[in-house]
């Protein structure tokens, strides 16, 4: 059991990831969010966001934010470093 919950874990976790990355990347890249025009960024897309290298900086810059939001916690003492 606490094996399959687990692999239940991980794997919405991997789906939840993913689904934030390609979010991010198809609004910056494409000026579009599920199909509608996103208005201040349809006029300029970021083309770099839909190759591969967009995933990588999408990924550094949300590894960035979750240091930057740790670091908030640990200097408040509400919480050890993860």
């Amino acid at each position: 059991m606490p094996s399959a919950m687990d692999g239940i874990g991980m794997g919405i976790g991997y789906t939840l990831a993913i689904t934030i990355i390609s979010t991010i990347r198809e609004i910056l890249g494409a000026g579009t969010f599920m199909g509608h025009s996103v208005p201040l960024i349809s006029s300029q897309p970021i083309l770099v966001m839909i190759l591969p290298a967009g995933a990588f900086i999408t990924m550094g810059f949300l590894f960035a934010g979750m240091n930057i939001m740790n670091n908030r916690k640990v200097k408040a003492g509400k919480s050890e470093v993860m």
